[in-house]
């Protein structure tokens, strides 16, 4: 993973209060399916990054999210 990549999970764990592995797990899920998605790359670290603080701010809500759930939760 890339050092940008690297820091952007580390903002979006402090911004959100989240695990910094939960948020790495939500991160490479996001950004795998935005890549088989889209043939140009340009942005595609900046709409995981926002879609994974979407999804933790769904689970602040409810329940803390633990690395295992995020993943069980994209592969459903």
């Amino acid at each position: 993973m890339p050092v940008g990549d690297e820091a952007t999970i580390a903002a979006l764990a402090e911004e959100t209060r989240t695990d910094e592995a939960v948020g790495q797990a939500l991160y490479a899920q996001e950004l795998a399916a935005l890549e088989a998605e889209f043939s140009i790359k340009n942005f595609i670290g900046v709409i995981a990054a926002r879609r994974v603080k979407q999804r933790l701010a769904r689970h602040q809500h409810t329940r803390p999210v633990s690395p295992r759930a995020a993943r069980r939760s994209h592969a459903a």
